[in-house]
């Protein structure tokens, strides 16, 4: 037995989603801890604990950058999280030997694809991958893999600035992972969709924070849809002046 729970990492590894989700329930419930607090640390949306531990997601196939603290949240150890990480990896790394995978980029090489996205206005409808009335094409690196899982948000108003300013293109992965603190785009049921900074009141509430310190925070409308982080802006200047509102 290894880790500072006095756990085998290598059991925790081999465990279905079902068995490790419920293996973090108990770790939380031990520890006093609800969901949404466990959500709050871990900068995640409380439905994914809630599915985590029923195992409906697997921890497993998440990024790094998200499962580990997760697990920090929870109260495991440092050393006990890297060692799970490592066994979790493993097999990932046999099967790239097994299919000599060759596709690794060159240390400073940036491969760009376009990707073609449809835009929405900021309170319009939802997006259309399939019927858009306005699209967009970007060469990012960072969209790689992401094609039918983005769109953007073409923003209306001022609640958001300084940040965003009318007119910008908020560009919204919707797998991406959010959470306190997290710029996203919210579908309104009748009000279309609109961009907020996302935090969760002491009841595990969704707040709505505008930057703008004229707008007050308003709760997340029931029924509404979180469709995820915005991890891009795209900001015109026409004629390669900015407009007076970017200088003041």
């Amino acid at each position: 037995m290894s880790g500072m729970e006095g756990l085998d990492p290598k059991l925790l590894a081999e465990m279905s989603p079902m068995e490790f989700g419920k293996f973090l329930r108990d770790i939380r419930e031990k520890r006093g801890l609800r969901q949404h607090e466990v959500a709050a640390r871990a900068r995640v949306h409380p439905s994914y604990i809630s599915h985590l531990e029923a195992g409906n997601k697997d921890l497993r196939k998440a990024r790094p950058q998200m499962a580990i603290p997760i697990l920090r949240a929870y109260g495991l150890s440092e050393e006990l999280i890297m060692e799970v990480i490592k066994h979790w990896s493993e097999p990932f790394k046999e099967m790239a030997k097994r299919l000599e995978v060759t596709n690794v980029l060159a240390e400073n090489e940036v491969r760009l694809t376009p990707l073609h996205l449809p835009v929405v206005e900021a309170g319009a409808g939802s997006p259309a991958w399939d019927d858009a009335r306005e699209t967009l094409t970007l060469y990012l690196p960072e969209l790689r893999g992401k094609e039918n899982r983005v769109f953007g948000v073409r923003i209306v108003g001022d609640s958001m600035e300084p940040l965003l300013y009318e007119g910008d293109i908020a560009i919204v992965w919707t797998e991406g992972a959010y959470g306190p603190g997290t710029i996203v785009a919210i579908g309104i049921p009748g009000n279309g969709i609109a961009v907020k900074q996302l935090y969760y009141g002491p009841k595990g509430e969704a707040i709505m924070h505008s930057l703008n310190p004229r707008y007050a925070d308003e709760p997340v409308p029931e029924g509404s849809k979180i469709w995820g982080p915005v991890i891009q802006v795209v900001r015109s200047l026409p004629n390669g002046k900015p407009g007076r509102h970017l200088l003041r």
